[in-house]
């Protein structure tokens, strides 16, 4: 006669047994029905193996305590007798399924890990309170059902070592051999492992360690090994990290799986109800990561973002025109607040990632089916290991560190412009020129290719110059009087050599000189102002024309950076009427104009002069110094006072266009 049918008799009609669950080493599992009450049980008969290697009557007193165990996390024991001295128990069918089969469809959310780990820890704390080790979990023994998970087969192990000791120890192989009564290898504390009869309630808690480190990672804390090499591992070697396999593990709970996981059981955490105030903890937001803020932070920051970027801008924007900050401060704010655009982004799907991670993956439903799974790849992987740094609150700080920052190196700016101390600072702050010094304009270097431009770029940087409130430009009348007193013709070409002397006669301090030079179909344009004293450089801006119609541009925004280089208010620099607007925006009319300057100031043919600023206004109506310059030029050629008058009348209606 079979066992089952064995069972069934000693069962009479209390219980029919419907099939085989299977079981392990120690036991053969059936499912049963109890017919009095009509509900499905589970029966356990120990091996015939493992019944003649314990005594009957100590086990028996041993279950008795293990069926007082009453709590809402346990699995309870109903019922137990024996069948020809092997003893049986039956304990309530538990719908759903147990940790291991969930384990293999995948990985479990931190969430849900945590949910199984505390119904775990529930169980053991009111066991351990009554003196009750389970000694054998694992996967196997947690069921799932309902969202909760139960415990089953609590003080079996222990009930089957104690039984053990008060039997015969010729028994012979140990019960980790016979299966999985006193441990199983892959969850077995050290202690256990090396036979320490005081083996007590933390060997528990270094097993429910080893379950935490594989539902969190999917893997066995030491698996992949032969059973004694497992064994061996659990006395000598330290378990991997979690976080560093599990990014969106929240550190808190890595660590409590790492506590648990110590080999010396007084480095363990000492109780269930710890290691259940752990988990409590390990679930709050700040240890799941302070980057989880509600999910409404998003919609939050989009709105008062843009909010506050323009407030910086209008704020820095008035900052320039009242204060006279550089013209640099306000794109150089743009630019800070712009940054911040990328960071938001990133920071939402960051806190998108982690939190999904964290709390919705997977999704275990009633019936045990997997709704969503969770995020992977690369980019996830950094995301998860960012969220615990890049957080919605150090974002916002340091977006405002990052404002203050560039407030600080403006502020640095000023102060060293004002000290004349380094490369900003200002010449007049530094002693190399005074308020109201006169400057040299020398003519400018230039290809041969190029000579026709000289004289027109040169009046060009004259003009803008000499929009300056702080020093001025020394007349090309009083140039030609210095030559003549030098006995040189007054046409005699103003190089920089010639033009230092005329500064150190006329006791000007500085010469301003340049170069421009042909590159591709551009040009490149220098002004280099130096020292009549030494010919030192006291200043030099750079810059490029994509071609004759950019030079005016150019040559505006070089002298305004020398303008500012020199000491002038960078408020009067910024409120200076740009220099196409201030002479011509044609070159054609600049040219003329240019002739026209060398003939009336220079050369004294006031005939070629006036003829010349007809041209220029001829090209440009609106040439409000070429009309200026054309009542000169008649004044002095003893032209009709009505000819003289509507030039003059013609500056005058263009004057907001003069420098």
């Amino acid at each position: 006669m079979d066992l089952r049918t064995q069972l069934q008799q000693q069962l009479g009609s209390a219980y029919q047994l419907q099939r085989e669950l299977g079981g392990g080493g120690m036991s053969r599992v059936f499912l049963a029905t109890e017919v009095r009450l009509n509900r499905e049980v589970v029966i356990k008969l120990l091996s015939p193996d493992l019944a003649q290697s314990i005594n009957a009557e100590r086990f028996e007193r041993e279950i008795r305590l293990a069926a007082s165990l009453q709590q809402a996390n346990i699995v309870p024991l109903l019922a137990a007798g024996d069948v020809d001295g092997l003893p049986w128990f039956t304990m309530p069918y538990v719908e759903g399924e147990s940790l291991r089969a969930r384990l293999a469809r995948g990985p479990v959310s931190v969430t849900d890990s945590v949910a199984i780990l505390r119904d775990v820890s529930r169980a053991l704390a009111y066991a351990h309170a009554r003196g009750v080790v389970h000694r054998d979990i694992k996967p196997d023994n947690v069921l799932l059902s309902g969202g909760t998970a139960v415990v089953t087969d609590f003080g079996i192990a222990k009930a089957i070592s104690a039984a053990r000791r008060d039997s015969d120890d010729s028994a012979g192989a140990t019960l980790t051999q016979l299966g999985t009564a006193i441990g199983t290898p892959a969850y077995m504390a050290p202690e256990q492992v090396a036979g320490d009869p005081d083996v007590d309630h933390r060997a528990d808690l270094y097993s429910l360690g080893c379950m935490a480190f594989e539902l969190l990672t999917g893997t066995q804390p030491f698996g992949g090994r032969t059973t004694q090499k497992i064994m061996m591992a659990h006395l000598s070697e330290a378990v991997p990290d979690v976080g560093s396999i599990r990014p969106d593990c929240p550190p808190a709970l890595a660590d409590l799986v790492e506590r648990l996981l110590q080999k010396d059981p007084a480095d363990r955490p000492q109780s269930a109800a710890d290691v259940l105030a752990s988990l409590e903890a390990a679930i709050t937001p700040t240890a799941i990561g302070p980057a989880l803020a509600p999910p409404g932070v998003w919609w939050r920051a989009l709105l008062v973002y843009p909010i506050a970027a323009v407030v910086v801008a209008v704020v820095v924007r008035l900052a320039v025109s009242l204060i006279g900050l550089p013209d640099w401060v306000f794109p150089g704010a743009l630019i800070i607040m712009g940054l911040g655009i990328p960071a938001l982004l990133l920071t939402a799907y960051i806190q998108h990632v982690a939190r999904h991670a964290t709390t919705t993956t997977p999704t275990l439903t009633p019936g045990g089916s997997v709704q969503s799974r969770a995020p992977t790849g690369t980019v996830t992987s950094l995301a998860l290991k960012a969220s615990p740094h890049i957080t919605w609150r150090r974002v916002l700080r340091g977006s405002a560190y990052a404002v203050g920052a560039f407030g600080v190196a403006v502020a640095l700016f000023m102060g060293l412009r004002a000290a004349g101390i380094g490369p900003w600072g200002s010449l007049f702050a530094a002693g190399k020129l005074s308020l109201d010094d006169q400057i040299v304009v020398a003519d400018l270097a230039v290809a041969p290719a190029d000579s026709a431009l000289a004289p027109i770029v040169g009046e060009a940087v004259r003009a803008a110059i000499s929009q300056s409130r702080s020093v001025r430009v020394m007349p090309p009348a009083d140039v030609a009087g210095v030559l003549q007193q030098m006995k040189r013709p007054h046409d005699v070409p103003l190089d920089p050599a010639t033009a230092r002397e005329v500064a150190l006669r006329a006791g000007a301090p500085a010469v301003l000189g340049g170069r421009l030079a042909r590159v591709g179909t551009g040009y490149a344009i220098s002004l280099d102002l130096t020292s009549a004293e030494d010919a030192a450089t006291l200043a030099s801006v750079q810059g490029t024309a994509n071609g004759p119609g950019d030079l005016l541009e150019v040559v505006d925004d070089l002298t305004r950076k020398l303008r500012g280089r020199i000491g002038e208010s960078l408020r009067q620099v910024q409120q200076t009427v740009p220099l196409a607007r201030a002479t011509t925006a044609s070159m054609p009319a600049l040219r003329k104009y240019s002739e026209a300057v060398q003939a009336n100031d220079v050369d004294r043919d006031y005939d070629r002069a006036v003829r010349a600023a007809r041209e220029a206004v001829a090209l440009d109506s609106t040439f409000a110094l070429a009309w200026r310059k054309l009542a000169i030029a008649l004044t002095n050629q003893h032209g009709s006072a009505i000819q003289i008058d509507s030039a003059l009348a013609k500056a005058a209606q263009y004057a907001d266009r003069l420098p």
